[in-house]
Parts: C-alpha cells; structure tokens; sequence
C-alpha cells in the first residue's frame, strides 16, 4: 500500500488489535472477525527476533487486508515491512518517526488527557485511555468515560479508546463516543478470538458506507430522518444541529424568534444557539443532522436555555434559495456553510457526471435523493439509489456518482466541512484548489 491508501484504510479502521508474538492462527482468527489494525508490541524482543515475529504478522494483515504496526520501534519498520508505528508519550517524538519511517507510513501516538490529544505532534491517529484499569499497563491510571466524551469534539485524526475495554463495556464506551477502539486481552486471551473479535466490531459504528431509507450514525455526523415529534428550546455545546424539511411543515425556535418553515427550507443551529421545534399541524418529515456525529448515541451535549448565547445567529434557509453555483449539467446551491459542515442541494440533467472515483481522509460525505436516481460507485460496486434514499459514506470509503435520470435533485453534505464550499466555488470559475479528496484507482 501507498501512503493514501494506507491512511484511507486507517480512516474507516474502527477495531485496533494489540498484542505480542501470537500464533498465526489466532492472528487470522482475529482478522477474520473484522480486526483492521494489527499493533506488534514486545519491547523485550531483540531486533532480529522481532523482524522475524512481524514477517508472519505483515503476511496475516496482507491476506486480510489489514494494517500492520509496529510499537516504538520506527528504525525498523522498514526490515519489517509495516504499514507504521506507534510511539507513547517517553518514546521517540511523532517528527522523530516520522523523519525516520518516511511519508507513506503512519505514525500513531499515544494519549492521556486533552492536552496531549490536542498536541498530538501531527500524528495520523491517537490512543486515547487508559479508559479502565487493564494488567496490561498497570501503572497507567484508569480514568473512566471522561477521555471518550472529550475526545469525541477535541481528537483532529482517528482515534481508539483503549485500556481494559471488552464485550462487557464496550457498549458503554461507543455510547460515550469512541470511533473505536483498541484492545489486547479481550481478543488474544478469548477462548474463540474470532467471535470475540466479531462481536466488539458489531458494536462500533460504521466503516463503511449505507445506504439507508432511515438513518445512519457514524463518527462525523448523526444522520437522522423522522417524522413528527418536537423539541423544547435547548442549546448544544459543541456541535451543530440541522434540519431540512422534506415534508410537510415546521415551526421552529431560533434565537429569540420563531419561524415555520415548509417543504424544502433548512434551518441550522450553531453551537450555543438556542433552539427547538414543533410540527403544528398534520404530519411532518425531516431530515435531522447533528455534526459532529454521537449525540444519538447518548444524547449527550444538550442543556437549558441558560447555556445559549444571544449573539449565535441562525441560519435559515427558504425553499429553492442559496447561493447558486451553475456548471454544465449542474446546479448547487449552498444552502449551509459552517465549519461542522456544507450542505448543497443539487439539480442536474440526465448527462451530469460526478468527480473520478474518490476518497475523503478527514470527512463524510453523504447524500439525500429528493427527486430521480443517482448511480453510485462503492466498495460492493454499482448501486441505483432512488429518492428518498441516503447514502452516509465515511472517510476513507472510495465513491462517485452520476445521474441515472433525465432529472435529477439531491442534497450533498459534508461533514466536517473541510473547506468544501471554497474548493466548490473555485471549481465552478475553472480553478483546483487544495481539498480533501483524493482520487483513487
């Protein structure tokens, strides 16, 4: 692999394995039950005994399609033929490895608190834990779920939880927030490592895309359509809130006012804006997005009133309004711009083709067909998806589309934004600016 495939790969990793020399086949036991990240960690092990431990490891990770790393051993990454390696906070400094296992590998590190997350050294993913007291590292203080629910608005890259995690809590662990996460004993001393390892990564969100009449939660974004209901006035801290109307009408509470918004408007709520809504009459259906993603996991991050901020401002948007972007075969119009996310909505003819097979490192992008059918390219090949369908694709996944109709509308959105809005306008006055999308073979 390449450095862009391999840091694609580690974007849509979710269950990270860490252990000593194991046999080869417990190591495609694990494998086979989703492992996407395979860590060597034996600090004993003389240099020529672990280059030759990690050849069985690098071919198990080969067959499966995984990623193999090495712990804090980066002059050998190479002899070893690893995808990477990851250093702690005493190990070598993340530019040190870097320098030293060049730019087409990964380098991981190691966290325990926001501080260190936040100056995670430009790393290409984090551990972030000790989450709960482990044999494995018995000096490491075990903090709890705190690290998970901070990691969850602070962490820039992919991160695994880490630190005594296993069937018995790692529900309440991707409730809190995790990505995913890592473990060592709860796969490698499992009676059936294979089930074991099936059964933590059945219960990590998505790596890969869905395409969905319902919803969908991934890392980056809460994508959410219902019908009826209604919310009393509340602020959330540290993540936007947006809904878009597909039926029916809403009234919604923004700020000090009120507005009612039919079929087709769109209202997004900043972080610390004030609001809620209502459906005041008859049925209603909508499209409700939180960004970042984890709010509908534990619906965390909201409170009262009393935690808004007069000066956030709303955004709302009024059928068949934006500003207008128009290309051949192609109309955008951007309907949101914050930097939680870019939300377009999109009419093209039947001769519109969308951008070369592609993936995103560091964001979702995700669809909504209001009208036609759009024919898209994903890891289980072509897909016709008809309106009212959702597509949630998650960093990392490669993806395109065309029009597969005569007419065609449909709503794009990017989380995080990225810059999105910026690389689109470029795009449409006939320039490239840099973005984060890669084409892919």
């Amino acid at each position: 692999m390449d450095g862009l495939a391999r840091r694609a790969r580690l974007a849509r990793s979710r269950l990270y394995f860490v252990t000593d020399d194991v046999s080869e086949d417990l190591l495609d036991a694990a494998l086979r039950g989703g492992v996407d990240v395979v860590q060597l960690r034996d600090k004993e092990l003389p240099d020529e005994e672990l280059v030759r431990v990690a050849e069985r490891f690098r071919n198990a990770c080969e067959r499966h399609g995984a990623l193999f790393v090495l712990n804090d051993r980066p002059n050998l990454v190479e002899r070893c033929g690893a995808d990477g390696v990851h250093v702690g906070q005493g190990d070598a400094p993340v530019a040190e490895a870097r320098r030293i296992v060049g730019p087409d590998r990964i380098v991981g590190l190691s966290t325990h608190g926001v501080g260190q997350l936040e100056d995670d050294g430009d790393a290409d993913y984090v551990g972030v834990g000790t989450i709960f007291a482990t044999p494995t590292k018995p000096g490491n203080d075990a903090a709890g779920l705190d690290p998970v629910r901070a990691a969850r608005y602070a962490a820039r890259v992919p991160w695994f939880a880490i630190g005594g995690i296993d069937g018995s809590n790692v529900d309440d662990v991707v409730k809190a927030g995790a990505n995913g996460v890592a473990v060592v004993r709860a796969i490698r001393d499992a009676s059936d490592p294979e089930a074991a390892a099936r059964a933590l990564r059945a219960a990590l969100p998505a790596g890969e895309a869905v395409v969905t009449d319902g919803s969908a939660s991934i890392p980056q974004i809460d994508w959410l359509r219902s019908s009826g209901g209604n919310a009393t006035p509340h602020a959330h801290a540290e993540h936007a809130d947006v809904f878009h109307v597909l039926e029916g009408t809403m009234e919604s509470r923004a700020g000090d006012g009120t507005v009612r918004l039919p079929a087709g408007s769109t209202i997004a709520a900043p972080p610390r804006l004030v609001h809620g809504f209502r459906i005041p009459e008859g049925e209603a259906s909508y499209l409700n997005l939180h960004v970042p993603g984890g709010w509908a996991r534990d619906r965390g991050d909201t409170f009262g009133v009393e935690q808004g901020r007069a000066d956030v401002r709303p955004i709302v948007v009024a059928p068949g309004d934006g500003d207008r972007l128009s290309k051949p075969h192609r109309l955008a119009l951007i309907r949101v711009d914050l930097p939680q996310l870019a939300l377009v909505e999109n009419a093209a003819d039947g001769e519109f083709e969308g951008p070369e097979l592609h993936v995103h490192l560091r964001h979702a992008d995700c669809f909504y067909v209001l009208e036609g059918v759009l024919e898209f390219d994903l890891e289980g090949g072509p897909r016709l998806v008809e309106a009212g369908t959702s597509v949630v694709v998650p960093p990392g996944v490669p993806h395109t589309f065309r029009s597969a109709a005569p007419r065609v509308r449909y709503l794009n959105v990017h989380a995080p934004n990225t810059g999105f809005v910026e690389y689109l306008r470029a795009l449409n006055a006939g320039e490239r600016i840099p973005f984060d999308q890669y084409g892919v073979d």
